[in-house]
C-alpha cells in the first residue's frame, strides 16, 4: 500500500516530465531502474504515462534497442515481475507474467515469440492486458513489445520487467522508443534513453582530523553535472548518520568535500538526479513525437570506508 501511495504523488507530478497540453494526445515513456553494468542482467522498469485529458489509448508498442538481449522462453504463467496501474485515479497493483500466445487474438493476430500480461484487480473486476512480444531485426531495435489495452483504459503503468532482458556490451546510450496510439486520432512517439554504463565512484581519505571525500558520477563515460551529492556520516548506517555536506558536481561530474570525522570510519554517499529531458526524439516510428527523456543513473547510493 505504500509504494501505491508513492507511486500516486509520483504519477501526479508526472515523473519530473512537463504536463501535457489540455486538450492534445501527448503520452510518454520512460525507462530506467536497469542494471548499471555493460552486459548486467536484472530489471528494467518501464514507466507509460498518459495525460488525464488525453484520448483513451488504444494499443502501445514499445521497442527495446539493439544490443539488449532477451529470454523470451518462460513457460506460461511464470511471474516476471509486477506492475501498478492508474485507470482513471484509481491504483491497482498486480503482476507481469508469462502467457501463451493467443494467435487468433484480434489486436496483433498471427504467431509471436512470446506473450505477455498484465493482470490485476480493480474494483472487483480482474484485468488481463495481453503484450505480444518478438524479436526484430533493426537498425535500431532488438525486440518489440505490443500492447493491446482493449477494455482497460490505463492512464499509467509502472512495470518492473525481470528475468528477460540483458544489456548490451558496448557503452553508450541507448534509445527505447514507444508508439502510442490513440483509440480516435493520429499514432505519437515517445523516446527514453539509458546510458551505459552507470557509474557512482567514492573515495574518501584521512587527513588527520578530518576526511577528504570525492564522489563522481558518469553515464557512458561522460560525467553528469549538476547532480546532487548528499554526504552522511555519524552512524554505522546511513539512517543513524547525519547529514554533513551537500555539493553540486562539477562538469567532469564530481564533488570533493572535507568533512570532521571522530572514531567510526564509515561515510555514506548519496546522490539525487531528476529526470531530464531530452531533445533528441526523432518521429520515425510515428508521425510526431510526444517526449524525449533521461531517466536517473540507477547507481546512486554508496557508503564508503574512509582510508
Amino acid at each position: 500500500m505504500r509504494r501505491l501511495a508513492c507511486l500516486a504523488a509520483v504519477a501526479a507530478v508526472g515523473l519530473g516530465l512537463a504536463p501535457p497540453a489540455p486538450a492534445a494526445y501527448d503520452p510518454s515513456l520512460l525507462v530506467g531502474e536497469t542494471s548499471p553494468v555493460l552486459g548486467g542482467t536484472g530489471s528494467v522498469r518501464i514507466f507509460l504515462r498518459g495525460g488525464a485529458e488525453d484520448d483513451p489509448t488504444a494499443t502501445i508498442t514499445m521497442y527495446s534497442p539493439r544490443g539488449y538481449r532477451l529470454e523470451l522462453a518462460h513457460a506460461a504463467g511464470t511471474t516476471l515481475g509486477s506492475v501498478i496501474v492508474f485507470l482513471g485515479a484509481e491504483a491497482a497493483q498486480g503482476a507481469i507474467r508469462a502467457a501463451a500466445v493467443d494467435t487468433a487474438n484480434s489486436c496483433a493476430a498471427g504467431v509471436h515469440d512470446a506473450a505477455w500480461e498484465l493482470a490485476f484487480t480493480l474494483a472487483g473486476r480482474s484485468y488481463r492486458v495481453p503484450i505480444y512480444v518478438d524479436r526484430v531485426d533493426a537498425a535500431d531495435a532488438s525486440a518489440r513489445m505490443h500492447m493491446c489495452l482493449g477494455s482497460a483504459p490505463i492512464r499509467y503503468a509502472d512495470i518492473t520487467v525481470g528475468k528477460v532482458f540483458t544489456n548490451p556490451a558496448a557503452q553508450g546510450t541507448y534509445a527505447w522508443n514507444a508508439v502510442f496510439v490513440p483509440e480516435n486520432g493520429t499514432a505519437v512517439q515517445s523516446t527514453s534513453y539509458v546510458s551505459l554504463p552507470a557509474k557512482l565512484s567514492v573515495s574518501a581519505k584521512r587527513n588527520g582530523r578530518f576526511a577528504v571525500v570525492t564522489a563522481c558520477l558518469s553515464e557512458a563515460g561522460h560525467g553528469i553535472a549538476g547532480a546532487r551529492v548528499t554526504l552522511y556520516y555519524g552512524g554505522r548506517t546511513v539512517f543513524a548518520s547525519r547529514k554533513v555536506a551537500v555539493r553540486l558536481t562539477n562538469t567532469r561530474g564530481c564533488v570533493t568535500s572535507r568533512i570532521r570525522i571522530k572514531r567510526l570510519m564509515i561515510v555514506f554517499a548519496s546522490v539525487h538526479v531528476p529526470v531530464r529531458q531530452a531533445s533528441q526524439c526523432t518521429p520515425a516510428l510515428a508521425p510526431r513525437c510526444s517526449a524525449a527523456s533521461i531517466y536517473p543513473p540507477s547507481e546512486r547510493f554508496k557508503p564508503v570506508r574512509i582510508r
